[in-house]
């Protein structure tokens, strides 16, 4: 069953447990993945010094005004949240079943969609697979190493993800697909950037919640596949691209 949400765009996000869920917000190949992860990284950082600084100003013209708002963040809080958020891998997850509910999926991508965005062309496109879509996107990703790899170097690819596969995998409640779907009014780089700062607003937002996970960049030889584009209702000919996947679970209480 798939559960519609209006977008600020107003297109619309579909989240679902059973099949694979889209998550659009407008109209979503690829130099190496070495070019635009310093961007996103940088991206990151601007976006989030923007919203904390945004936070600020308002609770000061707020304090100014005479009024407050008792459900909001202190500016202490806020900056806590960013200090305490961890990347958690899928070995340190703790596997338990239900952990992560829809509702608290639901409420990290309505964060992700308040990310800045130049010309507001929302170019985040997120694509949440979990259950039999989440099997079916790890086998993919085994099947096109196996395919699209030299022989020497799929051999040791495909055990290792196998193990990975076995042991490690089986921990995550889902992947959130991270991707960008192309608008040629502004730069590419500009639309990784609003990507990115996406993410990490959704990242903070699971950390509040008890969400944790990680951004990985993929097995670039499934991530950029045609079959891994049609899975994910992107078009590389347009510009789209995959920029990786956020895995999200519960973390080991340890590793937070």
């Amino acid at each position: 069953m798939l559960h519609v949400t209006t977008c600020r765009g107003g297109s619309a996000w579909l989240l679902g447990t059973a099949a694979v869920a889209v998550a659009s917000a407008a109209t979503l190949f690829p130099p190496a993945a070495s070019m635009w992860l310093p961007v996103a990284g940088i991206a990151v950082a601007v976006g989030l010094l923007a919203a904390l600084a945004q936070f600020i100003l308002s609770q000061v013209r707020g304090g100014a005004a005479g009024s407050s708002n008792p459900s909001s963040l202190s500016p202490s809080q806020a900056l806590e949240l960013v200090k305490t958020r961890r990347s958690v891998y899928p070995k340190d997850m703790t596997g338990v079943a239900g952990a992560v509910t829809q509702q608290q999926l639901e409420m990290m991508l309505d964060a992700a969609r308040w990310a800045p965005t130049h010309k507001l062309t929302e170019p985040w496109h997120f694509v949440v697979l979990s259950g039999a879509a989440k099997a079916a996107f790890e086998q993919l990703t085994i099947d096109l190493c196996r395919q699209r790899l030299a022989p020497e170097k799929a051999e040791a690819t495909v055990a290792k993800l196998q193990r990975k596969q076995a042991k490690d995998w089986p921990k995550v409640h889902c992947y959130i697909a991270i991707c960008m779907k192309r608008h040629e009014e502004v730069p590419e780089w500009e639309e990784i950037a609003a990507v990115a700062c996406a993410v990490q607003n959704m990242a903070l937002v699971g950390s509040s919640l008890g969400v944790h996970g990680y951004w990985s960049s993929w097995q670039p030889a499934a991530r950029d596949a045609p079959e891994m584009h049609a899975l994910l209702q992107i078009d590389a000919s347009k510009g789209d691209r995959c920029l990786g996947v956020f895995a999200a679970g519960q973390g080991q209480q340890e590793r937070l």
